[in-house]
């Protein structure tokens, strides 16, 4: 692979942007293809200004209380957003491109103690109090047939104004840059012979509005930043081996995030490893139970898909059975401040920048902060919204605490009802632990499982099934074959439990759980940083009869 440089970049991408917005409505988003100069935000519509914006939010806020409404509130923005990716591993194709825009809200409304919820793409006055009536009016009748429900947990009035913290907006930056900085990506792959990689940006920036009959009324310019780079070591097709840079992770931040000489090293050194763990003998896997030792990138797959959701309260009440299931750490009565896991495991929610979903205020107006949910392997709280947290007021009262939410009301899109759920976690790591190395040598004879390819669990989140992305047989502390055509069967609490150590700060590395979640089906993207980690056993069985 020769080498890549901006001006072979600018040499061979012809294609250029037209037409950008042209007939386009509010609400529906345009991808269409970005090869330019010009800064992104050039290349698209002016959007709904935020002013606009709190004047939609105060127009429904009035609505609501002339339909009768005890209470109603609503989330209403719009987005911008820039997607490239490069395909085939082929730096002499350009990458694909797209950008998008779209304007939304969602308002819900309690009358007579029922609740209901509508949204809408229509950025006028009449629409947004349109359906904030259609909303109350279906209210008042759930109300006739349901009887009241919970009333919201107190939250301050809050107003005021908040902005990601960004140093470079990459909506300021041009496409041309963006794939630019790909390709650079590329080409510090290549530097390692027979690695490669298809690295890949998404960019998002919203401006979001918050409005309450209870008078409060914040504004919010929240950023995300999605790059994702994963190297591949392909002798053939069929038995790839690849690891993701966890350093180039989601967070909430700007372009920044993907520059720097140090980023291109570690990116040279992730392939050069990955073409080292290809040169092991490959045979089929053994089944079995064995002692092993997880990287954080498959402890964080393992969480991502079995506590981070067991912890949503909305789940664990019952009220997503239809959608998404329920949860083995119910009654919460019966599970706060139990011993249920490792007493090495500790997990926190955090919604402070630079984690991905960082926001001042969450989607129900709280206040956000970091909380430890689980502590030494005991439940000690859950993702809550207004409405589901008064189930937990025994347990905070007996703990001397006031109730709340913590923020943690998260709405994928505005025109989404918010949800209890974490938008960024962290595993503890032990800070007299060792680094991943260190753990494979004191692990004597066992696995190592380097990455995933996919993790999930059943409806219950009793148990799941995880695919490694590379699986490696130790003798006497030492990787000596890989294993190919396994994956990795585990009930929820017994693995968990068999937890026996984490690793250290150098071990950590970042997983995004990505899911299809709600009525709607929305996108929940969902970081989790953990360390490595040693388990007593793990449960592997074949999914393919020999190694091709």
């Amino acid at each position: 692979m020769s080498a890549y440089s901006r001006r072979d970049f600018l040499a061979r991408s012809s294609v250029a942007l037209a037409g950008v917005g042209i007939g386009l409505r509010p609400g529906v988003l345009g991808a269409l293809p970005a090869r330019s100069a010009r800064p992104v935000a050039e290349l698209l519509p002016d959007l709904v200004d935020a002013d606009t914006l709190r004047k939609l939010a105060l127009a429904a806020m009035d609505a609501a209380r002339g339909a009768g409404a005890s209470y109603a509130d609503i989330r209403i923005a719009n987005r911008r957003m820039l997607d490239m990716m490069y395909f085939y591993h082929r730096p002499d194709i350009p990458p694909i491109s797209s950008l998008g825009f779209d304007y939304s809200y969602g308002v819900r409304v309690r009358v007579d103690g029922g609740w209901a919820f509508a949204s809408g793409a229509d950025p006028t006055v009449d629409g947004v109090a349109g359906a904030t009536r259609r909303a109350a009016g279906r209210a008042r009748d759930l109300a006739k047939v349901s009887g009241p429900a919970p009333e919201f947990v107190a939250a301050p009035v809050v107003t005021g104004e908040w902005v990601t913290p960004v140093k470079i907006d990459p909506f300021s930056v041009s496409p041309d840059e963006h794939a630019y900085m790909l390709g650079a990506y590329m080409e510090a792959t290549s530097r390692a012979l027979g690695a490669e990689t298809q690295p890949s940006f998404y960019w998002q920036s919203e401006t979001r509005v918050f409005a309450s009959t209870e008078g409060s009324l914040v504004t919010q310019r929240l950023a995300q930043a999605r790059p994702r780079v994963t190297v591949d070591a392909e002798p053939n097709v069929r038995r790839p081996a690849h690891l993701p840079v966890t350093e180039i992770a989601p967070e909430s931040a700007g372009f920044e995030i993907t520059q720097g000489s140090a980023l291109q090293e570690r990116i040279k050194a992730i392939a050069e490893e990955t073409t080292r763990l290809l040169a092991y003998p490959i045979v089929s896997v053994e089944v079995g139970r064995y002692p092993a030792v997880l990287d954080g990138a498959s402890i964080g797959a393992i969480l991502g898909a079995t506590l981070a959701p067991a912890l949503e309260l909305d789940r664990v009440l019952g009220l997503t059975a239809d959608t998404g299931g329920t949860s083995f750490l119910a009654p919460p009565a019966t599970i706060l401040g139990r011993p249920m896991f490792s007493p090495a495991l500790t997990v926190s929610a955090d919604r402070t920048p630079p984690h991905l979903g960082a926001a001042r205020w969450d989607d129900e107006g709280v206040a956000t902060e970091a909380f430890p949910v689980i502590q030494h392997g005991a439940v000690v709280d859950y993702f809550a919204t207004r409405g589901s947290a008064a189930t937990l007021v025994p347990w905070y009262t007996s703990r001397g605490m006031p109730i709340r939410a913590h923020g943690s009301a998260v709405a994928w899109m505005a025109a989404k009802a918010p949800v209890g759920t974490a938008s960024s976690l962290l595993v503890h790591a032990d800070a007299a632990g060792a680094s991943l190395d260190a753990l494979t040598r004191e692990l004597g004879n066992g696995l190592l499982m380097r990455g995933v390819s996919d993790a999930f669990s059943d409806q219950q989140l009793t148990s799941g099934t995880l695919f490694p992305a590379m699986l490696f047989e130790v003798k006497h502390g030492q990787i000596t074959r890989r294993f190919a055509g396994g994956a990795v069967q585990f009930g929820t609490a017994k693995f968990w439990k068999s937890l026996t150590t984490l690793g250290d700060e150098s071990s950590v590395q970042s997983y995004v759980h990505e899911a299809e979640v709600g009525e709607g089906m929305m996108q929940m993207v969902q970081p989790i940083r953990a360390p490595a980690g040693h388990v007593q056993e793990l449960n592997v069985v074949q999914i393919e009869s020999r190694v091709r």
